[in-house]
């Protein structure tokens, strides 16, 4: 076991190096992920969710003043505030993210605790309960990549953080910058009744694309609702296990403290 401390963990490199390996097949932005949580009655439950990447990285700058410069390791996805989903992580926030890479065959699981942001006038909204500050590193910009079309950074992430340059982190702007950037389809998905419940008669109710609908105060209306109802999911990752089964290889990263990293190579 080796035991190393940086900003910018090992682990996201490999990641960010992995990802990009599989798009270039899939052409995707970014590959599938699951989620793992437990249900409301102690039972496990698992479905595909959609990732938005890491904050600071792409379109998830930390603030409207951000030019690209910051990177962190919080991974992030959405959700729909309704879903059933919502209530097992307010209920307990331990989750694991799963990614299959089928072209390169490797399996990343990310563990780590969820931290959700609602829209300020959702009747859940509270301000974001992870102090990400201490995630965030200046980017590198001799080392950038891209991942899944967004710009990221395999830096050594050793420079100085948000606390030493007084630098301030906007979650709101963040939560929006993540919904805008979805395709007005999914975005429509997000002022549909909620998730798992029975589909109602009225097909008015579920408009394909919101930009689509005539009357303008129905299409504000469906807009507001959207936009209530995305919920941006913060996960604090403490644990990554990439097998590698061309490689036959395994490592195992546990976090230590907020920049230190122990890594095991393990058998897969």
């Amino acid at each position: 076991m080796i035991t190393y401390s940086s900003r910018d963990p090992e682990w996201k490199k490999e990641f960010v190096e992995l990802i990009n390996k599989e798009c270039e097949h899939t052409h995707e932005r970014f590959p599938a992920m699951s989620l793992a949580t437990v249900d409301v009655e102690g039972r496990p439950a698992v479905r595909t969710v959609s990732p938005r990447g890491f904050v600071g990285d792409g379109f998830l700058r930390i603030n409207k003043d951000d030019q690209g410069q910051w990177s962190s390791d919080v991974l992030t996805f959405c959700t729909h505030a309704k879903s059933s989903k919502v209530h097992e992580l307010v209920g307990t926030g331990d989750v694991q993210l799963v990614f299959w890479l089928q072209n390169s065959r490797v399996q990343i699981r990310c563990g780590g605790h969820a931290h959700l942001l609602f829209h300020p006038e959702n009747p859940h909204y509270s301000t974001l309960s992870l102090d990400i500050r201490h995630r965030v590193w200046p980017r590198d910009k001799t080392s950038e990549r891209t991942i899944g079309g967004q710009t990221t950074v395999n830096g050594n992430g050793n420079g100085s953080g948000l606390d030493e340059v007084g630098v301030e982190i906007d979650d709101e702007f963040i939560r929006e910058q993540a919904y805008l950037h979805h395709s007005p389809v999914i975005q429509a998905w997000y002022s549909w009744p909620a998730p798992g419940k029975v589909r109602l008669a009225d097909p008015s109710l579920y408009p394909a694309e919101i930009p689509l609908i005539k009357d303008k105060e129905e299409k504000a209306r469906f807009e507001a609702n959207a936009r209530r109802n995305y919920v941006l999911v913060f996960v604090d990752v403490n644990h990554v296990d990439i097998v590698d089964l061309n490689k036959q290889t395994r490592k195992i990263y546990t976090r230590r403290s907020d920049t230190s990293w122990a890594i095991t190579d393990a058998s897969p």
